[in-house]
This record gives structure tokens, sequence and C-alpha cells, in this order.
């Protein structure tokens, strides 16, 4: 059977790309540990990725916003953030046999054989696979269309995941890597703003990318509303609460935390959060080991890489 063996969560950011400078000494700590993990999970055997992240309302719109979805044959990028348009190899066979675990274990994933992903997954990518030499099995979880998947139905996921890999019968080792996160304050208006600035944004959040006259325009306006925060807040206390129970592996307390809190804390952008308990239900046998933090305002996050490692 196939093997769990390493684990990433990680913080992503797309002002690393448009911006890499801005984040001074603590920008480069963080990069200098992503490198170290990107060698950490070679060294490992890695010959699986499963990638964990989400949509930032590039293929998942209020016209159809699944809670989970799972690619089992083509992934693409989207190629947003000055990140590559990477064609993403992926392990056909085990995301199929993710799928079908799942539902034989009542999880109803999503399902694409054209998945395209954002700078979520992409990003990730750029940081540990950019070769490409490693097959992945993308999910993406919706954590920025409210009403979201609450945190401990996103631990279950996880449960179902770790299931589907040890009866993969397989001899491949196996790593999960999860990116989003931490604090940070998003500028997409919510979809009940009255606000005239916001209409026509919320009129393709509402209706779909098919509602998109002018693309380049409308990704250049989305672009330029990132771009245009040169310092942005972060909420370092409630990081280093987040990554303490992690540490402490009070995961029962982390199940608990509701969208609102959620929000009130760690910002729109913290909801990406969700992405690290599918993460966790996997590896909840694991031992995690925080290997970096920095707040960063100048790239408008809260920055954490941890890494999982068997006891």
């Amino acid at each position: 059977m196939a093997e769990i063996v390493a684990g990433v969560a990680m913080s992503h950011s797309p002002m690393i790309m448009t911006n890499e400078a801005g984040g001074g000494e603590k920008g480069q700590r963080f990069l200098n540990t992503v490198t170290e993990m990107k060698q950490w999970l070679k060294d490992m055997g890695t010959d699986v990725i499963v990638l964990i992240s989400d949509d930032h309302f590039n293929s998942y719109f209020y016209d159809h916003m699944p809670s989970f979805t799972i690619g089992v044959d083509r992934c693409e990028g989207w190629g947003d953030w000055e990140i590559p348009e990477y064609q993403i190899p992926v392990e056909k066979e085990l995301a199929k046999h993710v799928l079908d675990t799942g539902l034989g274990n009542n999880v109803d994933f999503a399902f694409s054989m054209r998945m395209k992903v954002d700078h979520g997954h992409t990003q990730a990518v750029h940081f540990l696979n950019d070769d490409l030499n490693i097959p992945v099995v993308p999910i993406a979880v919706n954590t920025a269309a409210p009403p979201l998947p609450t945190m401990d139905r996103c631990f279950q996921v996880g449960e179902v995941v770790r299931k589907a890999i040890e009866t993969w019968e397989s001899d491949k080792k196996v790593a999960i890597v999860a990116s989003g996160g931490i604090s940070h304050w998003v500028p997409i208006p919510k979809i009940d703003s009255e606000k005239p600035e916001d209409q026509e944004l919320i009129k393709v959040l509402t209706n779909g990318r098919q509602q998109i006259e002018e693309l380049d325009e409308y990704l250049n306006t989305r672009k330029t509303r990132v771009t245009s925060l040169k310092s942005g807040p972060v909420n370092e206390e409630w990081d280093r609460k987040f990554l303490r129970n992690i540490r402490e592996k009070d995961y029962q307390a982390l199940r608990q935390w509701s969208p609102d809190y959620i929000e009130e804390n760690g910002g729109n952008g913290g909801q990406e959060i969700h992405n690290w308990l599918v993460l966790l239900g996997i590896l909840q046998e694991f031992e995690p080991e925080v290997a970096c933090y920095e707040p960063i305002p100048e790239w408008v996050t809260g920055m954490g890489v941890v890494k999982f490692h068997k006891v």
C-alpha cells in the first residue's frame, strides 16, 4: 500500500511574485524555509503530492461553488500573478481512488477532468515542484464564497483522504501540501455590498466568468486592487495562536473555529486555514514543527510554514 511520508503547510501571497524585495529579511527567511521544504520533500523520496488549496474566483463563482473539488485528469494553471501556466501532471489513479473512497465514506467531492487552478495551487508548485517531476492530486476547498464548509468538515474530509491513500494499492510515497493563510484581508467585496464601486465585480462573482466582457481589463482591475496595497494588516497574535494550537496538536479546538470567528480575527483571507484543516485530518498522527513564521505586512499576509514528520 501507499505510504504517507511527509507534510508541509505553507502560506501563499501574490505579493511574493510582484514585490519579493518588499518582504525584506522576513520575506527572505520565509523563502529560505520554503526552499528547505522543497529539498526535504525530495529527500523523503516523495513520489506524489496531494496539494490542497483554494480558488480566488478564477474557476469557481457563485453560479457554481463546490465545497471540495478534486482534479482527476488534466490540471492547468491560470497563469495569474506572474506564475507560469503550468500543465500540472496529475496522479490520476490516486485521484480517482480518493474520489471513489470519498463516495464510499459520505464525502461527495465535486470532480473535474479539466481542472484549472490559480496561484493558491500554482505558487506551491512554483516553490516546491517547479520542474513538475512529482505528479499531483489537486484538491480545491471553498474558502472564498460563504457559506463555507466548517473547519470540522474539512478535518473529516482529510480523514477520508488519508484512508484513500492508505488503501491505494501502490508502493509510492505520498506527501501532503496545504497552501494558504494565515491572517490577511483580501480586497474582494462581500456579495451583498451595496457600494456602487463594487457592483461590476459583484456581477461577475455572482454570474461567473462568462459575465466578463473584457478579460484583460477585469484581470488588471483585480490585480490593481491588490498591488495598490503597499502594506496590509496582519494579526500576529492570532496567527501565533493558530500555530500554537497546531504545535500542541490541539486540533479539537481548531475544528470548532467558526468562519465568523476566523474572519473577525484573521480576515477573509484567513479562511484559507480551512485548507490546513484538511491536511491536519490527514496528518493527525504526524508530529508538527513550526519551521517559520513571519508577519509581513508588505506581502499583506502572516506567512507561516509548518513541517509534519512521522513520530
